[in-house]
Parts: structure tokens; C-alpha cells; sequence
């Protein structure tokens, strides 16, 4: 008790005081800086847009700016090294690429930056970039230049290859032969003679040209000169059978037989043909060698068996001959296998009528 007495004493004691205290105390309102405020809160929002603006731009930044730079720097050190070995190899693309390299972006050929190196970077002056220009200018010349040198002498080489190549004399004469069987096909007879004429006096023994400058002569009714040009060539090379059957044709029609047997001699009846054994056989019947002829003209049955001329012929010689019973076969023959004409078939038939009582 005496001790709650005690207080109770104290807060009596201390309560007039506090009155008197209250009484003379002034209450001062606190004053705040709204100036110091606002500038804190537009220096936080500052910096707030500050790191929203980083994070959009700057990947975007980085990546226009660090990938060619690697890239950009292999490809023109591979470039260089190409065009060291062989340097005609590259010069499509170095022109190609030439505008990329006068003006390159700044980016290409600089270092990966941050931020505040970026920006010190960009204010470098015009004069340094005019002279970075100036320099990838003379580089590009340099290594273009030797590119298009090169092709142009692998160009005039060529040239040159195909000036000191002339035609050989073998490819003249072919193409003089070829220009004047066309002139020939198209009437121009005249030309055609011509080129075959100097054919000729560059080689004599041109079988082509020859046969076929006599055969032109031939055709134009100038028989002397067609001749004239077979035996001169026949003069030059006797074992030419083309030109002896060409000439045997001119002494046919001048009934010259016995000049035909002496061009289309034995020696050469390994080589004959249908033509040839046609024009033996004939001269033969008509000077009376009917031994001779009968072996040309079963030749001739041999060869072209639907001939009935041929068996005709045949049956001439054996008739001549004496032998009427193989005259009447091979008559029959020619009478069946047919392609006479009206006279030649009645003197075929006359004459198996004529021999039909033979036996």
C-alpha cells in the first residue's frame, strides 16, 4: 500500500507541471521541400525510361553490329588469299561486291562496342571516314586490276589461237567440193565446174572431184571434155576403177568395144559392181567373147535376179553359142521374170517359139 501511495503522490505531483508546460509551449507546424521531391521523382523515372530504352534498342544494336564484323573480316582474308593463287577466279565477285566495299558501313569494320564506346565512336570526324573510303578504294583497283589483265590475255590468246590456225589445205578442197555439189543441185553448172576446176589443179587425184567434173561435162553433151578428164586421171592413177568405168561409158556410146575390154580388164573383177559388170558384158557379146559375156551377165543374174534383161542377155550368148537347150531355159526366165519392154519381150518370145522344137 505505502508503495501505491507513493505513486499516486508522484502523479499528483506531476500533473500541474505538465499543465504548465502545456501553457507555455509553441507548436511549430513541419516544413517540407517539395522542390528537393519532384526532382527525386523525375531523376527515378529518368532512369527507369533509361533502362526500358536499353533493353528495346540495344540487342537489336548489338546484333546488326557484331556478327559482320567476324564475318565481314574471314571473308575478305579468304578473298585475299584466293585471289593471291589465281586471281581470274574472283573477278565476277570482287566487281560484284565492289559498292559494298567503297562505302561500308561503320559498323562492318569495328570492334563489338559497349554503350559509351559507341557513342564516341560515332563522333568521328568526316575527314577520317573520307580517307577509311579513299583507302578500301585503292584496294579494291589493286586487286581487280591484275583479275581483268590476266582475262584479257587469256582472251587475246585465244584470238590468237584462232588467227594462226588457218584451214588446212584438205579443209579447202572439202569445202570447195561441197560448194560446188551444191552449186550443181541447183543448175548453176558453171560455178560448180569452176570450183571442181581448181579443185583439180590443187590435187590431181581428187577421185570425187574428177568424177564428178566428167560427169557434169557428160551430162552437158560436151563428151570430149568429159573424156579428156578421165583419161588424164587415169594417166595420173591407173588403178582408179571409177574413172575406167566412167570413160567405158563414153566408148559404149561410140560403140568403141573393144576400148571398154581394155579398161575393165580382168584384174579388176574382184572390185565390180553391177555397172561394171553390165559394161564388160556388153562389150564382150558385141565382139563376140560370149564366153566372156555369159560370165558377166550371170554376174548380173546374181546380183539383181528381178532383172529380166539379164536372163535376156543369158539366153542370147547360149543362143548364139549353139546351145538352144539352155537358150530356151534362160529365154522362159526373162519372159517370167518380166521388166521388158514390148519390142524386147516379143523378140524373146520369137525366139523360145522359134526354138521350141529344139530338143
Amino acid at each position: 500500500m505505502s508503495v501505491i501511495n507513493s505513486m499516486l503522490k508522484n502523479i499528483e505531483q506531476r500533473q500541474p507541471n505538465s499543465a504548465i508546460n502545456d501553457q507555455g509551449t509553441v507548436v511549430v507546424e513541419p516544413v517540407y521541400d517539395s522542390h528537393g521531391a519532384i526532382k527525386k521523382v523525375v531523376t527515378v523515372a529518368v532512369a527507369l525510361l533509361v533502362v526500358v530504352l536499353s533493353y528495346i534498342y540495344l540487342p537489336s544494336t548489338s546484333e546488326k553490329v557484331t556478327p559482320p564484323v567476324s564475318t565481314a573480316t574471314q571473308v575478305n582474308k579468304q578473298h585475299q588469299l584466293e585471289a593471291i593463287h589465281d586471281p581470274a577466279v574472283l573477278v565476277n565477285e570482287n566487281i560484284q561486291k565492289q559498292s559494298d566495299i567503297v562505302a561500308p558501313p561503320v559498323a562492318q569494320f569495328a570492334p563489338t562496342l559497349s554503350e559509351p564506346e559507341l557513342e564516341g565512336k560515332n563522333e568521328v570526324k568526316p575527314e577520317v571516314k573520307e580517307s577509311f573510303k579513299a583507302e578500301k578504294v585503292t584496294l579494291t583497283a589493286a586487286t581487280v586490276q591484275p583479275q581483268k589483265t590476266v582475262a584479257a590475255k587469256q582472251q587475246s590468246t585465244i584470238e590468237v589461237k584462232k588467227v594462226t590456225q588457218p584451214r588446212t589445205e584438205q579443209q579447202q578442197i572439202a569445202d570447195l567440193l561441197r560448194q560446188a555439189k551444191q552449186a550443181l543441185e541447183f543448175g548453176l553448172y558453171q560455178e560448180g565446174i569452176n570450183d571442181l576446176t581448181q579443185i583439180l589443179s590443187r590435187d590431181k587425184g581428187n577421185i570425187a572431184a574428177r568424177s564428178l567434173l566428167a560427169a557434169t561435162y557428160f551430162q552437158q553433151q560436151d563428151i570430149l571434155s568429159a573424156q579428156s578428164i578421165l583419161e588424164h586421171g587415169i594417166a595420173f592413177d591407173s588403178q582408179v576403177l571409177e574413172w575406167r568405168v566412167l570413160l567405158s561409158k563414153i566408148y559404149i556410146t561410140r560403140k568403141q568395144y573393144a576400148v571398154v575390154q581394155q579398161l575393165l580388164s580382168d584384174e579388176f573383177d574382184s572390185q565390180g559392181d553391177a555397172q561394171y559388170w553390165a559394161l564388160k558384158g556388153t562389150a564382150a557379146q558385141q565382139l563376140g567373147d560370149h564366153t566372156r559375156a555369159l560370165t558377166c551377165f550371170e554376174q548380173l543374174t546374181q546380183l539383181q535376179p528381178q532383172q529380166g534383161k539379164w536372163w535376156l542377155a543369158m539366153a542370147t550368148s547360149k543362143d548364139a553359142q549353139g546351145d538352144y537347150l539352155s537358150a530356151k531355159r534362160y529365154y522362159q526366165a526373162a519372159i517370167d521374170v518380166g521388166n521388158l519392154n514390148f519390142a524386147v519381150l516379143k523378140h524373146a518370145e520369137q525366139r523360145l517359139q522359134a526354138l521350141g522344137g529344139v530338143s
